[in-house]
């Protein structure tokens, strides 16, 4: 048990999946009584809290597995009650052997990695500098909107408005008006990470500017504006092919490197 347990692939059975929520829930509980013994501590529990959401969402994934279904099963109200008490599928599914039977991997485990078709001379280093520049520009366009805008209804559609020519502008400038490489999980984890970059500088001006502390409701609102980050994003991931090529030629395909990290 607890091989991997911030992984999202393979089978847990239900014991390791409930020794893992009790596990989250008392490192939740412990957390909470040394905030109230030490009030310091509290800026430290956003940092702390992270890796315990990673963990129980990667079991409970693999909970999702070992009953046959995908892992945004765990989402649905009371599917929990499934993960816990359900029976696992018996012999192996497409997510893995099965966690009951013991298997011992005859061959040794390659790490993981993930293939990105990038631009020739792009690093992973150009990508992130990329992703700072333009989330720093727009934190700065939602911090003015939030300032000098009074109405609340104009104000938040007009930050939400932002993500799009901003990520927009990212595309453009990232891949130079030329076609986006058709590698769909990469093109996700862009969105993801600039959604989680916005957020932790907007964190970070409330933090050292309007001096507010992190809280449970920071936590969750922070990843419902993850959310719905990535999920505007998808805009401008829509629009770019209409005004730029939409595929890939083959001179392109020779200037591109394979990078694996």
């Amino acid at each position: 048990m607890f091989r991997n347990p911030f992984s999202f692939s393979g089978r847990i059975r239900r014991l390791e999946y409930g020794l893992s929520y009790i596990i989250f829930l008392a490192a939740f509980f412990m957390m909470g009584m040394i905030i109230e013994v030490f009030d310091e501590a509290e800026s430290l529990f956003f940092l702390i809290i992270l890796p315990g959401y990673w963990f129980i969402i990667a079991q409970g994934t693999k909970r999702c597995h070992d009953l046959g279904s995908s892992g945004f099963f765990q989402l649905i109200p009371f599917y929990g009650l499934i993960m816990i008490f359900g029976e696992g599928q018996d012999g192996n599914n497409r997510y893995g052997y099965n966690p009951k039977e013991n298997h011992i991997p005859t061959t040794p485990k390659k790490p993981f990695q993930f293939k990105v078709a990038l631009p020739k001379n792009k690093t992973i280093l150009d990508i992130g500098n990329e992703l700072l520049c333009i989330a720093l520009l727009n934190t700065l366009f939602a911090i003015i909107i939030k300032n000098y805008i009074q109405l609340e209804g104009i104000r938040l559609l007009l930050i939400g408005f932002s993500f799009i020519p901003c990520y927009f502008l990212l595309l453009v400038l990232s891949y130079k008006r030329s076609a986006l490489p058709n590698l769909k999980p990469y093109l996700f984890r862009h969105r993801v990470m600039y959604a989680i970059i916005i957020y932790l500088l907007i964190q970070l001006y409330n933090l050292v500017f309007l001096n507010l502390d992190f809280s449970v409701d920071t936590i969750v609102s922070g990843i419902f504006l993850i959310l719905l980050i990535t999920g505007i994003t998808y805009i401008p991931f829509l629009i770019y092919p209409r005004y730029f090529k939409n595929e890939v030629s083959n001179d392109e395909r020779n200037n591109s490197e394979i990078i694996k990290y």
